[in-house]
């Protein structure tokens, strides 16, 4: 750390672990996860190792983009539970020395928020510039499927919508706006939190004039939008304003950021959040669809990010979230063994020198799920993928494939407890996942070989040598290997991955430190000279 102490802040050294508050416990019995069931999951998350718990949207919300279409951000949406059973949260997460992050979405609200339904009730009141509106459209296509812009029952005006219609577009131009962004973060953080995970923030200053763009598409446009014109001047503004008067984390979710454009936004010298949620890894497509996926490009990504940013401000680690199919399938071998594939994978992120997030049920290995019919699905951006192939004259069965192969509902079924499920005794909200076996807390919890145990190895490795496998330099070491993934972390740490399913020889180079150190943590066929399928070793 260029001969400086490292900053042992509690966000670097502490790992985060992704709640998805719908899937993780029912505490009631209406088959909805909830606040409560939350608090009595917290233990588990303590044993495994994590410090931070981040949740997906808590906050008011009519639940079209599940909680991302905000309707109050003061507000607990009664489906989670009461302000009371937050602060039961909080008081337990206090208890057990976990830090809690919400996640809030910045960039846009719910049409049913107040101050949207006051913009249409009085186009001349303040409210109306509270969003973004135009008399004729420019070419924009929402990151969701169609235009991004529409017109509300009874308005002549359209609004813009960067995702579903439902979620309309703050204009961060209003310093109004701006204010009651910072007082709902500060109302949270006085509550207790301990940071945010901030939804997209980086698209949220628009280009003035808003023209039409060069590639309207919604990736490419989201390429363009990231990193406007203002963005900078409002995360420092935000910084002063909230995140500088508390103890706290601030990480910003960076869709079409590259590592340049990050390590701007997290440079010590002009700091404005405290890492970037960065998605190069969502953005592979064959990965993203459970297609064969280059080994090659996967190392490129963490070696990129990590010279990018990990010598001078700090990384975030995301490979499985909310939003992508699971670990294994997106990345793993049909024909191995899931278990040795969901340890690889653990071994590729959480020894990073990042800080790492598990998201809930990849500790376990969890798959995705199984999906028959358009009636299963609940994702709204799968529904609108499902509906446009079919406006497009695709049949039944090629609409539905599409929107299986990219529907974020893998991700969020019901977390299982307990062999035979343990989420809660109603009807679950959503379809679990089809348990192969194994693939639940209480049995993986039992077992000392399980993913469960391989991650908490790991955590407690990261947790109990600071200098090496949190603050250590990176290196990868066969980078352009077509099946093994090695790096070295710091002076002493090795880590070594088979990301396929045939035996591979170890090069000599890696040998040769393997017979300088001592093996710490291995999962799989190992030996001197041999790695087999989806096999990991770890040395110091």
């Amino acid at each position: 750390m260029s001969g400086h102490e490292p900053d042992e802040t509690w966000w670097k050294t502490r790992s985060v672990y992704q709640i998805y508050p719908r899937s993780f416990r029912d505490a009631n019995g209406d088959g909805m996860g909830d606040l409560a069931g939350i608090t009595q999951g917290l233990s588990a998350i303590k044993a495994l190792g994590a410090g931070i718990v981040w949740m997906s949207p808590i906050f008011r919300s009519p639940m079209v983009d599940n909680g991302y279409d905000m309707s109050g951000y003061r507000e607990i949406d009664p489906l989670f539970g009461t302000m009371a059973d937050f602060e039961a949260l909080l008081a337990e997460a206090k208890r057990l020395d976990l830090n809690i992050v919400l996640d809030i979405a910045l960039n846009h609200t719910s049409i049913d928020h107040p101050w949207f339904q006051a913009a249409l009730a009085d186009p001349s009141g303040p409210y109306r510039d509270y969003y973004i509106w135009r008399d004729e459209p420019n070419n924009w296509q929402s990151i969701f499927g169609g235009p991004a812009w529409s017109k509300a029952d009874g308005d002549d005006a359209f609004y813009l919508h960067l995702f579903d219609k439902t979620q309309a577009d703050l204009n961060w131009e209003n310093p109004e706006v701006r204010e009651e962004i910072y007082g709902a973060m500060r109302f949270w953080l006085d509550k207790g939190v301990s940071g945010f995970r901030l939804d997209v923030v980086t698209v949220i200053s628009k280009p003035p004039g808003l023209p039409d763009a060069p590639d309207p598409r919604p990736m490419p446009l989201y390429d363009m939008l990231a990193g406007g014109p203002r963005l900078h001047e409002w995360l420092r503004d935000m910084r002063r304003e909230v995140f500088d008067l508390y103890d706290c984390v601030a990480i910003g979710e960076g869709p079409g950021l590259n590592p340049e454009r990050a390590a701007a936004i997290v440079n010590p010298a002009d700091p404005m959040l405290h890492m970037i949620y960065h998605f190069d890894f969502v953005d592979h497509t064959g990965a993203r669809q459970g297609k064969d996926w280059d080994r090659v490009w996967f190392k490129s990504v963490f070696d990129r990010w990590d010279k990018g940013i990990g010598p001078n401000g700090w990384n975030s680690c995301v490979v499985g979230n909310h939003d992508l199919r699971r670990l294994i399938a997106r990345f793993g071998d049909a024909e191995a063994d899931p278990d040795q594939v969901a340890k690889a994978l653990a071994a590729t992120y959480v020894l990073q020198r990042a800080t790492p997030f598990i998201y809930q049920g990849d500790e376990l290995g969890l798959g995705d799920t199984t999906i028959t019919s358009v009636n299963e699905l609940d994702d709204v951006w799968a529904k609108t993928t499902y509906r446009l192939a079919r406006s497009k004259g695709q049949s039944e069965a090629e609409a539905l494939a599409k929107a299986v192969a990219m529907t974020r509902d893998h991700a969020r079924t019901p977390y299982p407890w307990t062999p035979e499920g343990g989420f809660g005794t109603g009807t679950p909200w959503l379809k679990p996942t089809p348990n192969r076996g194994g693939v639940d807390f209480a049995s993986q919890q039992a077992d000392e070989h399980s993913v469960w145990a391989f991650y908490r190895a790991l955590l407690e490795l990261r947790a109990k040598d600071t200098e090496t496998w949190v603050f250590g330099a990176y290196e990868d070491l066969l980078p352009e290997h077509e099946s093994l993934f090695a790096y070295r972390r710091g002076a002493q740490g090795v880590v070594c991955v088979n990301l396929g399913g045939q035996t591979c020889a170890l090069p000599e180079a890696i040998t040769a430190l393997m017979a300088e150190r001592s093996c710490i943590l291995t999962s799989g066929e190992v030996t001197p000279t041999h790695m087999g399928p989806w096999s990991t070793h770890v040395w110091v």
